[in-house]
């Protein structure tokens, strides 16, 4: 079954719909809140409450084919606040990271989370939304209201930070 079928689903009332568009989406939404947020707690909390508030609300999203891009909007915007709420508080000593969500990928992963980690905000954003959520160039730049080429030069920035980070060199180009 497609999201759309999901969502029109979910609206109607079927809590199981919305709970397969979760598990389907889950994984891909974390991976972009920890890249942009750069703390497991964080993401969690964000992922958590977007989620809540996607539930809450599904009934405004006007178009269900969108339902990927539109919940990804609402997790940047968990994010951003999170941020925001960061700057003004001054921690006293970092929590430990939950283990519920240590990297379980290749070792070589780890450097690549740390590698965007140290990205820009504008830059971990983009990066998240084209590699992780698998979002076109053109859908990015819709859903953050900027140029698709600023989403092109931005994705291209951060790579070429990427691979000097990484040390590794490649001829890659962003797709359209």
């Amino acid at each position: 079954m497609d999201d759309r079928e999901l969502v029109l689903r979910a609206k109607s009332g079927d809590a199981r719909a919305f709970t397969t568009l979760v598990r389907r989406h889950e994984r891909s939404l974390y991976a972009t809140a920890y890249a942009i947020t750069r703390s497991q707690w964080d993401a969690a909390d964000a992922v958590q409450d977007a989620l809540a508030d996607a539930y809450a609300s599904l009934r405004t999203l006007r178009d269900p084919d969108r339902f990927a891009a539109w919940v990804s909007r609402i997790v940047i915007n968990r994010c951003n606040g999170l941020l925001r709420r960061r700057g003004r508080v001054l921690p006293m000593e970092e929590p430990p990271e939950p283990q519920a969500f240590v990297w379980d990928g290749p070792e070589d992963g780890l450097d690549l989370m740390r590698a965007i980690q140290a990205l820009s905000p504008d830059h971990r954003e983009v990066i998240a939304l084209r590699y992780f959520r698998d979002m076109k160039v053109a859908d990015i730049a819709e859903l953050l209201g900027c140029p698709a080429g600023t989403v092109k030069s931005r994705i291209n920035r951060a790579l070429a930070a990427l691979e000097a980070a990484l040390g590794r060199h490649s001829e890659q180009e962003v797709p359209r």
